[in-house]
């Protein structure tokens, strides 16, 4: 089991759980014969603890077919999860036993583009996993008609993942998921948004949300060296320039160091507990910014002052967001604050310290702050 708890105490809101939990085998071991019991315990796990479930829908199943490519029986496949749907939405017919939280998000295979050794998530061309998605989408929407589809979550803007996601998009496949999906792995403070967001509208698809549904930060030349600290203030400055610029959910990959080597290049300088089971600054980093923008909704508003995003850092960032009503300036770089901030302020640093000072006193460094000018508009 994964540690709800602490992921809970960093102030994360939803679980991506491990791909098996949510594969089309381990639920239905044969031909309509459904077992729900270790997904439902999984998923009682995390809901007790507050967490809502994105799953992974993994159309594989060893009776109907090896490896990892699209089912042989696609309406076996489609009744599956049409049951799968029907047991988590909270609708009272045929729910899990306890559930508390329904599930209205569903992604469709991870990185479905990454084929080969060391990282085989599907086999298969574009039109095969669009093939999936199409069928998957008209499932859930089915048995659920308020459930939203997920995008496989493409791997990044590399040449193997725009190139496979092209071909589903020339194919139509843009109709079949609600929310955009990208994962960034070390790949910089900006988490591949800008280009993604450019992919997006090339292919006309400029109005869906997006997601980051994973967001790792490793030892890279960028980041040669850096303690933990300096990964704190890494995610501190991705999250919020991403928040800024309209991503609705970002899900950090790292809790903990995974149990056994592994061999991906994390260390536990960019997780959020660290070896020792203490709370590092990067859990306090992702907490503060949970606490001061994790309101943020469709209704609030955020305003770009000043941003410089370099190759593979967010240099400078500005911006004041109104939050439920409540107006709260995230600031770091070089300049000089915004002028329209005077008199007295609160101050909140990225490991949730806070401090009351003149606005004039306050200087900005590459570690975030949160600014808000009412001292009596939040309190901690």
């Amino acid at each position: 089991m994964w540690d709800f708890k602490a992921a809970r105490e960093s102030g994360a809101a939803f679980d991506r759980p491990f791909f098996e939990f949510f594969q089309w085998g381990t639920i239905e071991k044969n031909p309509e014969q459904f077992d729900f019991s270790e997904t439902d315990r999984y998923v009682y796990a995390a809901q007790v603890n507050g967490l809502h479930i994105l799953p992974n829908i993994q159309p594989f199943a060893a009776w109907d077919h090896t490896g990892k490519g699209k089912p042989h029986d696609m309406a076996k496949y489609r009744d599956f999860v049409g049951h799968l749907v029907e047991r988590y939405d909270g609708d009272g017919t045929d729910d899990m036993p306890g559930l508390i939280i329904p599930v209205k998000h569903w992604e469709v295979l991870n990185e479905p583009e990454f084929q080969q050794e060391p990282l085989v998530f599907f086999q298969g061309t574009p039109k095969d996993y669009l093939d999936v998605l199409q069928t998957t989408y008209e499932a859930v929407k089915r048995a659920d008609p308020s459930a939203q589809i997920v995008q496989g979550g493409m791997a990044g803007m590399m040449a193997v993942s725009t190139s496979f996601w092209q071909s589903i998009f020339d194919l139509g496949g843009a109709k079949y998921f609600d929310i955009a999906n990208i994962h960034s792995i070390g790949h910089g403070e900006h988490l591949n948004l800008p280009a993604f967001r450019t992919f997006l509208a090339r292919n006309g698809i400029a109005n869906k949300p997006i997601w980051i549904t994973e967001v790792q930060f490793q030892q890279a030349r960028q980041t040669q060296g850096y303690t933990a600290a300096d990964f704190a203030k890494v995610l501190a400055r991705s999250y919020i320039f991403a928040l800024a610029n309209g991503v609705e959910k970002l899900f950090y990959v790292n809790i903990r160091m995974p149990p056994v080597k592994s061999g991906v290049p994390f260390t536990e300088d960019s997780a959020l507990i660290d070896d020792r089971g203490e709370k590092s600054p990067i859990f306090y980093a992702h907490l503060t910014v949970a606490n001061m923008l994790g309101g943020l909704s469709h209704s609030d508003s955020v305003q770009t002052i000043r941003e410089k995003v370099g190759d593979w850092s967010i240099d400078e960032g500005q911006y004041k967001f109104n939050v439920n009503s409540n107006t709260i300036y995230a600031l770091w770089g070089t300049g000089a604050p915004p002028p329209e901030i005077t008199g007295n302020v609160k101050v909140t640093e990225i490991s949730g310290e806070q401090r009351a000072i003149d606005a004039s006193a306050l200087r900005l460094t590459d570690s975030p702050v949160f600014v808000e000018p009412d001292l009596g508009a939040r309190t901690k």
